[in-house]
């Protein structure tokens, strides 16, 4: 093996090793009382801004709650007011039109579409 391959392949399974080595582990009693303080400190305010974000989340899902719940009791009673209370489950159509800077050209997506089901298919339409 010539030395330019060799100090390749010594290179690439130094970076291997490197990857696939767990990181560096701190034994905590090696620490000092005032970095045990300050990694106590650290958790404490990761805690606290994790339990704030999850407050705030769930005050906002509650609010949106709230306000669909009104604009249900706004509707007048009757049959309107009960279609709105029904779930609706059915899924988003897939092929939805998404709104767009110009009107969409008639036939555009039926060809392309047809140009890629006969290229899948064999190519007949791409040989003409």
């Amino acid at each position: 093996m010539s030395a330019r391959v060799e100090q390749t392949t010594k290179g690439n399974r130094d970076v291997y090793l490197d990857t696939i080595t767990p990181p560096e582990t701190y034994d905590v009693e090696d620490s000092t009382p005032e970095e045990l303080m300050e990694y106590e400190a650290r958790a404490k305010a990761y805690s606290r801004a994790k339990m704030a974000a999850s407050r705030a989340f769930q005050a906002d899902i509650n609010e949106k709650i709230r306000i669909k719940k009104a604009a249900m009791e706004a509707l007048p009673e009757g049959a309107v007011r009960d279609a709105a209370r029904v779930e609706d489950l059915s899924l988003f159509p897939l092929k939805r039109k998404l709104p767009t800077h110009t009107p969409p050209i008639d036939g555009f997506y039926e060809e392309k579409q047809r140009l890629a089901e006969e290229a899948v298919s064999g190519g007949a339409a791409l040989k003409k």
